[in-house]
């Protein structure tokens, strides 16, 4: 990785601090941003749609999460992959609660569709599908598979990590400035571990 990718790197994680920082400042508009971006999505609720949505939630599950690292440990012959994927997971997972302390925000009360425990923001599916399914894009850009197959790859990881972020703010178990807020704390952090913890993990 070159000098120039390493501080566009960093200054990107930078950028998306202070946003984060930015967007805490703004909790008094966390309403009007909240209830605009439900009122798009109330209208799709029905018991079919419900079902995709935990669906497509469960790929951020803590369960899948583990069983996931669980997975790509086995089948990766790269050690220096497995280890950078566990320590990646453990770092999010320790962000995500020391910020969910910090800010105790409790979640919605009166439109969750399922139950959840914990405080709401920033919301720790955002955050941690950002955190691993990112990585795993990172990983896909530095294997040798071929350019059409990681673009097809890359865009389904986002995808996938978009529409995490809408079941959770369709369940209501996130007000949609929770999984925005989680999304760029968790861009911010990925950019720093790529940066400076990845390249020091030993095969």
């Amino acid at each position: 990785m070159t000098k120039v990718k390493n501080d566009k790197m960093l200054i990107a994680s930078l950028i998306l601090l202070i946003i984060f920082i930015f967007f805490v400042f703004l909790h008094n508009y966390f309403n009007v941003i909240d209830n605009y971006i439900y009122s798009l999505i109330k209208p799709l609720i029905s018991n079919s749609m419900t079902n995709i949505m935990q669906f497509i939630t469960f790929f951020s599950d803590p369960i899948w999460c583990i069983l996931l690292s669980c997975l790509i440990v086995l089948l990766s012959k790269n050690k220096k992959i497995s280890k950078g994927f566990l320590l990646n997971l453990i770092l999010v997972f320790l962000l995500n609660y020391v910020l969910k302390i910090m800010f105790s925000r409790e979640r919605p009360i009166d439109i969750n569709l399922i139950t959840e425990t914990g405080f709401s923001f920033p919301s720790g599916h955002a955050m941690i599908s950002l955190g691993i399914y990112g990585f795993l894009i990172y990983l896909l850009r530095l294997s040798d598979k071929n350019k059409i197959s990681q673009i097809i790859g890359t865009v389904s990881l986002v995808l996938l990590i978009f529409l995490i972020g809408i079941s959770r703010i369709y369940l209501g178990v996130h007000y949609a400035t929770d999984v925005i807020a989680g999304f760029v704390i968790s861009a911010s952090y990925l950019l720093l571990f790529i940066r400076f913890i990845y390249p020091k993990i030993k095969d």
